[in-house]
């Protein structure tokens, strides 16, 4: 009740006034990852937080930041330009710039190119630069490529590679230029194409090497806490002004640090406030480079990571798309609807957003919880940020534009998002038993298999496993009903341990191909994402070259989800027997 109360009250004192105090300060410098004006917004940050008597930890790694500097697209042989912006690992072309033949690809889909001539040209796509599509344009081969933006130009960031590149993944990285046009220039082009055969002529330059970036963690500690710990985090980086993006959040997590720090004898987990840089220009990087700096500690002691992104905006009043895990979902439910009325619908967190911490096997929720309604989408906004295209309109027109500046604010919105962020994390560390139910994540989990199963000839065995995932259900919704129950101290010890291991065990193989300690390509994924390829493998005959040694692959990503299944399993029980027979 106490823990409640000072909710309540932490709630009616959010501060307008404080909010975009803290926005104008930071969004008066255009942040781009590693530059002075950028170390300018953290020193700012880390003034604020230590003014809350928080803990702070500055770190500063390297690594590979690409910045946009300039580009020009031009009509060969009519000497017509068109207004255009490159991309964060685009290539740059030299002086000289790449010419080629024009070939319209649709939405630069996979199934678009079929039929067209696209190899050693340059391809016209619908839509904003993605890593998906720049992905699919490397494998056919393409001289270049322009994307139809929309009615503004929106900066982008195009490699699949998920933070710094390794060994294994620095192949991966674009080795073509691509340029962003509006939807004006687009129809031009395709009006142009219509006339005839049309050569174009592009010219990108980008500024890509490995340099420091800031990383600052600023911790909460819980006086009396048991040495967990909830992530809560946001990037500073922007393109131009990025006021809403993401100057808000920062502000929004300014704040909670405010009024958390006001009650800290009553938290039981310590909160720890990481603001991000290379999140625009270097694919996630330092969330990265801090999931491998602070594996051991991530794996042992954090209970969930809690991402915000955007908030605030004018006209954002949506707040039934944030994305969650399925296990977080009913929570992160409850909390909007307390505090806005509106239901959230379920949907599934996608590859974005900083989240760097699936491998970890922590529970994660949120990225951007407010968008715009329907009559603002443009492009692909909704669906890249998290909206449904058919649906929503995602962050706003402005959204990664040269417009993204303090008047698409509104303070009253800012407040909302805000109430509803420090509510999440209020909850994370002050609930006695930490508020997620596993069996969601199962049901999850066996849907797909039983999806995945009816895909036809896929010899891999997946009934075992479908019963594994059935027993392990079964004992998920008896730890789901313990842990809505009252519980003395040791009891709510054994549930929690219970909770994080779970999720160790179900969140990489439900999230993750590449496993615990690497990171899978910042690409559109599904459950149980090193188990999709079986729909591949259904479509080829076993005289294929690639069958056998795909069907090798999926039976051991087979072994590693029975085997994930099996420990959750063995650990719900083990956990349930114990309080019982302690009870």
């Amino acid at each position: 009740m106490m823990h409640q109360q000072g909710l309540e009250r932490a709630l009616a004192e959010v501060s307008s006034d404080e909010l975009m105090r803290h926005v104008r300060a930071i969004a008066q410098w255009v942040r781009l990852s590693g530059t002075p004006e950028e170390a300018r917004a953290f020193d700012y940050i880390e003034s604020v937080v230590r003014q809350f008597g928080l803990t702070v930890t500055r770190h500063a790694p390297i690594c590979l930041v690409s910045l946009p500097v300039s580009a020009s697209l031009a009509i060969v042989g009519t000497g017509e330009q068109l207004p255009c912006i490159t991309h964060s690992f685009s290539v740059s072309t030299g002086p000289e710039g790449i010419a080629g033949e024009l070939v319209y690809v649709g939405s630069g889909r996979e199934a678009e190119y079929e039929g067209r001539e696209a190899r050693g040209r340059v391809v016209l796509a619908e839509g904003l630069a993605t890593p998906e599509k720049a992905a699919i344009a490397e494998r056919q081969g393409v001289a270049g490529v322009i994307h139809i933006s929309g009615e503004h130009l929106h900066e982008m960031i195009i490699s699949p590679v998920w933070g710094s590149p390794t060994v294994e993944t620095i192949g991966l990285l674009p080795t073509k230029p691509h340029v962003s046009v509006t939807r004006q220039s687009g129809e031009r082009l395709k009006e142009l194409l219509q006339a005839g055969p049309l050569r174009v002529r592009l010219k990108t330059e980008v500024d890509t090497g490995w340099r420091p970036l800031p990383l600052l963690i600023a911790e909460l500690a819980a006086p009396n806490g048991d040495g967990t710990f909830v992530l809560f985090s946001g990037h500073v980086d922007s393109w131009h002004y990025g006021a809403m993006d993401n100057g808000s959040a920062n502000a929004l997590m300014l704040e909670v640090a405010r009024l958390l720090s006001q009650q800290r004898e009553g938290i039981r987990r310590s909160v720890r406030f990481a603001f991000w840089s290379g999140h625009s220009h270097a694919r996630y990087a330092t969330s990265t480079w801090y999931a491998d700096y602070a594996w051991e500690e991530l794996w042992e002691r954090c209970v969930a990571h809690v991402n915000i992104d955007s908030p605030g905006a004018v006209g954002a009043t949506v707040l039934t798309e944030a994305p969650t895990m399925a296990e977080t979902y009913d929570f992160a439910r409850d909390v909007i609807q307390a505090l806005t009325g509106q239901q959230l619908d379920y949907r599934r967190i996608g590859r974005l957003g900083d989240q760097s911490f699936w491998g970890c096997g922590i529970p994660s929720l949120f990225c951007s919880i407010s968008e715009q309604g329907e009559t603002q989408e443009e492009g692909d906004i909704g669906a890249l940020i998290g909206g449904s295209r058919a649906r929503r309109g995602g962050l706003g027109w402005w959204w990664h534009t040269t417009e993204d500046t303090i008047d698409k604010i509104d303070p009253a919105n800012l407040v909302r998002d805000t109430r509803v962020l420090l509510a999440t994390v209020w909850q994370l560390a002050t609930a006695p038993v930490l508020p997620f139910r596993q069996s969601r994540a199962v049901e999850e989990i066996y849907g797909t298999l039983e999806e995945l199963s009816s895909v036809a000839a896929v010899p891999l065995d997946l009934d075992a496993v479908l019963l594994e995932c059935q027993r392990l259900l079964e004992a998920a919704r008896k730890l789901d009903e313990r842990c809505s129950k009252p519980a003395d101290d040791a009891s709510v010890d054994r549930l929690n341990r219970c909770l994080m291991a779970v999720s160790r065990a179900l969140v990489p193989v439900n999230y993750t191909a590449r496993g615990p300690f690497d990171q899978d390509p910042a690409l559109p994924t599904r459950p149980l994402p090193g188990l999709q390829r079986a729909r591949e493998l259904a479509t080829m005959d076993p005289h294929d070259v690639g069958y056998y040694p795909l069907l090798q692959s999926l039976r051991r990503e087979r072994n590693r989800v029975f085997h994930a299944l099996r420990v959750a399993r063995r650990i719900i029980e083990e956990a349930v027997e114990e309080h019982e027979r302690r009870s």
